[in-house]
């Protein structure tokens, strides 16, 4: 209906164009003189272009986009090229070039930048570069451009949307820290631990197929030479220092510092060497059993690339669950929340007797505790967990000084 519309309203523009054609004309002839014959000669040139340019088709411009970096991470800004072509070079007064933003985009709102006012003439390569000085994590599809343009007259407009899609992933924002594998705690003053598997290396329990992100040192080169294929050895999982973490999807208007937060960990403790697992609890749970290696990372950075806070169900009843399941309780436990409830509490004091937890609780800068809150943790601190608080997204103080 709306291109049908469009179409009745184009229609009449034109119609309009050819009457007013035939008017200074038919005003030429019949008055006579100077002045009329100069406002039909005036006018001519204007409605002559007017004419061709009603039946150049728009659609006849191919469009093609390229980013300037492949990888990124949320708060890099993000720069696109786009190449209009054309084959007739007919001129083009001005084009208005604007990139179709999706709505993951626009969570910054910088719709503006993606739009810009040319002019072509007769060039027929023309090309718009826009940037976006911040970009949001996800995964982001570009599927159009579109351009619009019209006569000098302002009587004739076109619009044409050119379909090109370009998809790319924006992982996660997260900050450089030390992971203390024999402490269990983070240390933001350098320094690394001994490697879990190096300081470990007589518990290897057997060997299977090299995969991405294996180190080279757990290369079994004597049993890779008897197969004709790269073996690599495997270790027993020492379950006291495996890591898994507990992320709350809950709504929360610092649900973005809890993915930083939580990304910071990840990367940190896989550098180490640590096994390490996340239980993602929002919407749908998402678990990563622990595991190493680079090829792991990236799943896990993938999640937290896409994770959103559309969890409908109290974290503290989800987790209750997951905390007392063999695999889980006996390893190293960190609990990535917004907001310390008694319910929660009440949960994290009954897993206590198995290997406490520590908690992190992000509040925004200057966010002060409830007394309630304020209740919940001294309960569970009288109980043997450790409660840290971190406020705004500087996390390397609190890492420091947590267990």
């Amino acid at each position: 209906m709306r291109e049908r519309f469009g179409r009745f309203g184009f229609g009449w523009r034109l119609f309009v164009l050819f009457l007013l054609l035939a008017s200074t004309f038919s005003y030429a002839m019949f008055q006579g003189g100077f002045v009329s014959w100069f406002l039909f000669y005036v006018f001519l040139p204007f409605g002559l272009y007017a004419v061709l340019f009603a039946f150049y088709p728009l659609k006849t411009f191919e469009a093609e986009r390229k980013l300037s970096r492949g990888q990124l991470k949320a708060g890099d800004p993000f720069e696109a090229v786009i190449t209009l072509k054309r084959k007739f070079p007919f001129p083009l007064m001005f084009l208005i070039v604007e990139d179709c933003l999706p709505a993951s985009l626009l969570k910054n709102g910088h719709l503006s930048e993606a739009k810009t006012f040319l002019f072509p003439w007769f060039q027929k390569e023309i090309k718009m570069v826009y940037t976006i000085p911040s970009v949001p994590r996800g995964d982001h599809r570009l599927t159009a451009v579109r351009i619009r343009t019209g006569d000098p007259l302002g009587l004739l407009e076109k619009e044409v949307y050119l379909q090109i899609e370009t998809s790319f992933l924006v992982l996660p924002s997260y900050q450089e820290i030390t992971y203390r594998e024999n402490a269990g705690s983070f240390d933001d003053k350098g320094g690394h631990a001994v490697d879990f598997q190096r300081q470990n290396s007589n518990l290897a329990s057997g060997v299977r197929e090299y995969q991405p992100g294996d180190r080279v040192s757990w290369v079994d080169w004597k049993t890779s030479a008897r197969r004709n294929s790269l073996m690599t050895k495997e270790f027993e999982q020492v379950k006291g220092r495996n890591l898994y973490i507990f992320m709350d999807r809950s709504p929360s208007p610092v649900f973005e510092d809890i993915v930083v937060f939580t990304a910071s960990v990840v990367r940190a403790a896989l550098q180490n060497g640590t096994y390490t697992g996340l239980v993602s609890i929002g919407k749908e749970r998402t678990v990563f059993p622990v595991r190493s290696g680079e090829d792991h990372l990236r799943k896990l950075f993938y999640h937290l690339a896409l994770a959103d806070c559309d969890s409908s169900y109290p974290f503290h009843s989800l987790l209750e669950k997951e905390l007392h399941l063999p695999d889980i309780a006996k390893t190293v436990k960190y609990i990535m929340t917004s907001r310390m409830t008694p319910e929660l509490s009440r949960v994290l004091g009954n897993a206590a007797r198995d290997k406490a937890p520590a908690v992190f609780v992000i509040k925004e800068k200057g966010d002060a505790l409830s007394p309630e809150e304020s209740a919940a943790i001294e309960y569970v601190t009288a109980r043997g967990i450790e409660v840290s608080v971190i406020a705004g997204d500087r996390f390397s103080h609190v890492f420091a000084k947590a267990r």
